[in-house]
């Protein structure tokens, strides 16, 4: 009787469709660069590029990743990373129990280190849904509506006027984000619930990570790296 094979995948899942507002075509530009990390990282079973664009399913099948082929329903701006993951696990067939790792392409800054760090504790401490959480630059506190009825109203009731009373906030952020295919219809359209493992990233991480969603986030960025 053979020896049946119960090691854990890992699939590494890039969302790259071809439209774009603010950033025409920002995901050609940077493919490469993430792909060229995700290549180096050995204990990745498997790569898939879920898109509709076709000179990056190209650029995919030239690296041997698995495609994709994304619907024009679920590759518009208003479309949920959840849908799309959904659609994945469902057209691709997905083990139940694989780890996907979401890797958003405009997120150019990557550690080998952290990434290193979260799969072993995703096997130590037996975690389902895991992402990234940085300090808020601006606190939800301080924030304040202006209804229709011209009145402002505090986003969060409070009545907190010093800075060092106000309590610790987080954002999440899709730098470092795994989860099991089975648990993927219990998060909510950011794929996170309350019992995602949150992972607090220090200032320095903090500090390197820009999403470029605009050419002067990206002119930003490369100001950053230039050194």
């Amino acid at each position: 009787m053979g020896t049946v094979n119960t090691e854990v995948k890992h699939i590494a899942l890039i969302p790259a469709r071809k439209g774009s507002v603010g950033f025409k075509y920002k995901n050609r530009l940077f493919f490469n660069k993430t792909a060229d990390f995700i290549d180096s990282i050995a204990w990745l079973d498997d790569v898939i590029v879920s898109s509709d664009d076709s000179e990056i399913m190209d650029k995919s099948n030239q690296r041997g990743y698995s495609v994709h082929n994304r619907s024009s329903l679920l590759s518009g701006g208003g479309v949920s990373i959840k849908a799309v993951v959904e659609n994945v696990i469902l057209e691709m067939e997905l083990n139940p129990q694989v780890y996907i790792w979401l890797f958003y392409l405009p997120i150019l800054y990557k550690d080998r280190k952290d990434f290193e760090g979260v799969k072993s504790l995703i096997s130590d401490k037996n975690i389902n849904t895991l992402c990234s959480f940085i300090p808020v630059e601006t606190h939800p506190y301080n924030c304040w509506m202006y209804s229709n009825e011209s009145k402002l109203e505090r986003f969060i009731p409070n009545d907190v006027y010093r800075r060092q009373d106000l309590p610790d906030a987080w954002m999440h952020y899709h730098y470092l984000c795994v989860f099991k295919a089975e648990v993927v219809n219990q998060l909510n359209s950011e794929l996170i619930h309350e019992d995602t493992y949150p992972l607090f990233l220090d200032q320095h991480t903090s500090n390197n990570l820009i999403e470029i969603d605009t050419p002067e986030d990206y002119q930003k960025w490369k100001g950053n790296n230039d050194n």
